[in-house]
């Protein structure tokens, strides 16, 4: 029997519209038929990768703990450490404690936490110079040096872009000479940081790429080495350094076919980057003089988290990043609220122990469940953003101004001890949130 033509076209459109919703594990979102195509071109050139089971309830919590002191030995911090979903550790070259390796003290982690996803620290763009053959990265100065891989003005001089690092920028561009192997640095290191920590044995599931921006930090240097100053902002410049970082990645890849790759990121949009890492880190979204909610407002920080989102691959690790202080409970509510509007993993950091203390606060312990709701575009009411889940919801006012809401009959405030006047269990009618707050309720 023919369709008329009519009853065609309602089932073309009806097809094309429910195209553009996608269901994919945990995640529930609608994205443009432009963004579509271009994750679709952007699998295209990828690997099919063995991906590990994520979590799939709400909150998504994430633990960076990359910096001195490293307290990897001590067995209270381990066991705080392991609670997060998704856990970030800086090892050394040749790291042991007693008898402990690498690879013992990712799977004890592990056995704590089954489905936990642990990643290792990298970073590519900057070194220290160090002298002594001692050190752990002697190899990376030494080959910069040997290689003449350093990054330097018009002058030959190193060139910083923060000297609160001690460390010196790296040429990661084309324009450098390879070595007698035909490797450049973006190459050489991800040689080097796979054999001393991502071999398989070791249980990596992510590899974290530092400073992964999308122009290079220091504003003036001789990225090509004409003896002419060149400016970050220089498009060609800029294209040049993010195909260094594409490089080290693609070297990865070569090296271990299922490894996650994860980047600490400013912006994934540009064609270099984009759909080529697994997930990325939004550092201090909120809560720094330079955050981007800070600088430019919360709407401004909610596109960059739904395009962060966007320009991963699957399964989209995205890391919301909070600075704040360990008893700001409103700021930490603020964020974390703001997080769950979409679907990342909420991560705070502590200001006085930065990357170096393991946060835990009495919403991580909430069981959401599920989203039963697309991330919203539109705030409820009076400037107030909610998302319902299975067992809960999810309120956040980002506005100037205090904002009393109704909230429907069945829910409750969780029960904590940290905030107890807050968190104090009890069923609510209605919310009053303060400015830049945020609370999750639970279904009674």
């Amino acid at each position: 029997m023919k369709l008329s033509s009519k009853l065609l076209l309602w089932v073309f459109f009806l097809a094309f519209v429910l195209a553009g919703y996608q269901h994919c594990g945990d995640r529930f979102k609608t994205e443009s038929f432009d963004a579509n195509l271009s994750d679709s071109m952007s699998s295209l050139s990828q690997p099919q990768l063995l991906l590990p089971p994520v979590k799939t309830s709400y909150p998504k919590i994430m633990s960076i703990n990359i910096a001195n002191p490293a307290n990897y030995s001590n067995e209270d911090y381990i066991l705080k450490m392991s609670r997060s979903d998704v856990l970030f550790l800086n090892f050394w070259a040749r790291w042991t404690s007693g008898k402990t390796t690498i690879s013992d003290l990712v799977k004890k982690i592990k056995l704590l936490h089954p489905g936990i996803l642990v990643g290792q620290y990298t970073i590519l763009s900057e070194a220290q110079n160090i002298t002594n053959p001692n050190a752990a990265n002697f190899d990376k100065a030494q080959k910069l040096s040997q290689e003449d891989w350093w990054l330097r003005n018009i002058a030959g001089e190193l060139v910083q872009w923060t000297s609160k690092h001690n460390a010196y920028e790296t040429n990661i561009t084309t324009w450098t000479r390879p070595d007698k192997y035909g490797l450049r640095y973006p190459q050489w290191l991800a040689n080097r940081d796979y054999n001393n920590f991502f071999l398989p044995t070791n249980g990596f599931d992510l590899w974290y790429f530092d400073l992964v921006l999308s122009k290079p930090a220091v504003r003036y240097a001789d990225w090509n080495r004409n003896g002419v100053t060149d400016s970050n902002n220089n498009p060609e410049f800029a294209k040049a350094y993010r195909l260094g970082h594409v490089a080290e990645w693609t070297k990865a890849r070569s090296l271990n076919k299922d490894i996650l790759l994860f980047g600490n990121t400013d912006d994934l949009s540009s064609p270099e980057y984009s759909g080529r890492l697994q997930g990325a880190l939004m550092e201090a979204i909120i809560g720094a003089s330079w955050s981007t909610e800070k600088l430019y407002g919360w709407n401004r920080a909610m596109l960059r988290y739904r395009a962060t989102i966007k320009h991963t691959a699957p399964p989209h690790i995205v890391g919301f990043d909070v600075h704040g202080k360990v008893d700001d409970y409103q700021r930490m509510r603020y964020g974390l609220s703001s997080c769950l509007l979409d679907d990342g993993y909420f991560s705070y950091s502590n200001v006085d122990a930065p990357y170096a203390s393991s946060v835990w606060f009495d919403e991580f312990d909430a069981d959401l469940g599920m989203p039963i709701e697309l991330p919203p575009l539109e705030p409820i009411k009076n400037g107030v953003y909610r998302r319902k889940f299975e067992r809960g919801m999810v309120l956040v006012n980002p506005t100037a101004f205090p904002v009393t809401i109704s909230v429907e009959a069945g829910y409750r405030r969780i029960k904590g001890v940290q905030a107890p006047l807050f968190n104090n269990g009890s069923p609510v009618s209605s919310i009053t949130l303060a400015s830049k707050d945020g609370i999750l309720l639970l279904k009674r």
